[in-house]
């Protein structure tokens, strides 16, 4: 129900301003609790920040770990370039291979020997069918496609056959013209998708009259041999990868070439440099938000809280991933053991600086002891094992924080709208008495009048 305010017709008193300044006074402890809500929320969301660039340093530190092949980095070089190229990642092995190309793995292309003037001229008078085998084995399959008498031209079968789900990722047709422009003619061609004899074998038939004899260049699968080993390695691809441990290579011609993997300083240094650039910039972004400042002229000490000041989850953080770095350590290692042996230290202000000289000759001198060091880090910090896991996985440690000060954020809220309903009776109460004075008020003021006159006339 609506309440009527006077505004001291009577009394002289203004009520409606009285309780207005009553009702500001008591909402002051709301505004506070608004700013509460207000520091919450920006400290919830440095809190979704931090998780953010910790999962980014966990992926660069992962590729480190042992279950991954990390460690030192390595490189691979061949001899000759026109026969094979390579590449070798931590795990594979020092040392040189001699490798003979005797067969490189091609597709297969075939055709039918019909000649036409044009892509949209017809393939057959009296139709039938295209039958195009690619395959052997389990691995064969069979693609019919049907020929319209008099009216399925050439262009228009490669669009129905390519259609053709079943070739699909199989085999494709074109129309190639192996004539001129002023005298052309085109034949039908067909090309396999895979490589090798199991998956790339074609072979083509037809019902129709016209298309009889064919042409195919046959695939081929690769073949080659190792130096040392007696007998040939067969593979359906130009791309091997299960041969040599750590070490993936490329076919290109026939012939020999030599791969040699050795260690690769700089590529090494450049991965860690990352995690150094990335955790320096996570205690960049930490200092930044944990800064606590006094207000200036302020008599009462109010301090101003940065978003992180009050949180304790990434410090908790912090100190766990300086823990891991401090117990990375060699036991296999010669000349490097432990960190500091790799050229990191550590800054007044948090940050690692990395010597980059240092980390390079540790890595020549001791590449087993560099590798556990860094194998012992990134297993105790990455992946599902690592601690970081912990932080950064759902409903993790990171999101218990956030969960937590959502939890606060309710509490705050519900106790603002309870502050709210009661200095809303408040305000009805005072705005009903304030009603009640301004009618006795005017009441009293009124009988006042009445013997004023009165007395007046005794007189």
């Amino acid at each position: 129900m609506a309440i009527a305010q006077f505004s001291g017709l009577a009394s002289g008193i203004d009520s409606s301003a009285l309780i207005d300044a009553i009702i500001a006074a008591k909402q002051k402890r709301n505004d506070l609790r608004k700013t509460q809500i207000e520091e919450i929320q920006k400290e919830s969301e440095s809190v979704v920040e931090f998780k953010s660039k910790v999962s980014a340093l966990s992926d660069l530190i992962d590729k480190f770990r042992t279950a991954n092949g990390g460690g030192v980095s390595k490189k691979s070089t061949t001899s000759d370039s026109t026969v094979l190229t390579s590449a070798a990642s931590a795990s594979a092995i020092n040392a040189t291979y001699s490798v003979t190309v005797t067969s490189v793995a091609d597709s297969a292309t075939g055709s039918f020997d019909a000649a036409y003037t044009s892509d949209t001229s017809t393939i057959s008078a009296l139709g039938g069918n295209i039958t195009v085998t690619v395959g052997t084995g389990a691995s064969q399959t069979v693609i019919t496609q049907a020929v319209a008498a008099g009216s399925t031209t050439l262009a228009g079968f490669v669009t129905e056959f390519n259609s053709n789900s079943s070739a699909s990722g199989k085999v494709v047709a074109s129309a190639v013209n192996i004539g001129t422009t002023d005298s052309p003619s085109y034949r039908l061609l067909f090309t396999t998708l895979e490589s090798g004899v199991d998956e790339g074998t074609l072979a083509l038939s037809s019902s129709t009259a016209e298309l009889t004899a064919t042409t195919i260049d046959q695939a081929s699968d690769s073949v080659f041999s190792i130096g040392g080993i007696g007998s040939s390695i067969t593979r359906s691809t130009t791309n091997i990868s299960d041969v040599l441990t750590g070490v993936s290579f490329s076919l290109v011609d026939t012939g020999s070439a030599n791969i040699t993997v050795s260690n690769d300083a700089d590529s090494s240094l450049s991965s860690f440099k990352e995690i150094i650039e990335a955790y320096n910039e996570l205690i960049q972004y930490v200092n930044e938000n944990n800064v606590v400042d006094r207000v200036q002229g302020d008599s009462s000490g109010k301090s101003v809280f940065a978003s992180l000041a009050k949180a304790t989850v990434d410090n908790d953080f912090i100190s766990a991933f300086r823990s891991a770095m401090s117990s990375a350590n060699a036991s296999g290692g010669t000349s490097v053991t432990i960190f500091a042996e790799l050229g990191v230290l550590t800054n007044r202000d948090g940050t690692l600086e990395l010597k980059e000289d240092k980390f390079k000759a540790a890595v020549q001198a001791d590449p087993t002891g560099a590798t556990g060091v860094l194998n012992s880090f990134a297993d105790s910090v990455a992946g599902v094992d690592g601690f970081i896991y912990q932080y950064t996985k759902v409903g993790g440690l990171f999101d218990i924080a956030v969960t937590s000060n959502n939890g606060q954020i309710e509490n705050i809220t519900a106790a603002i709208e309870q502050l709210n309903r009661q200095t809303d009776k408040i305000k009805e109460s005072l705005t009903m008495t304030f009603a009640r004075l301004e009618s006795v008020t005017s009441k009293l003021q009124s009988q006042q009048q009445g013997l004023t006159s009165a007395l007046a006339g005794l007189q």
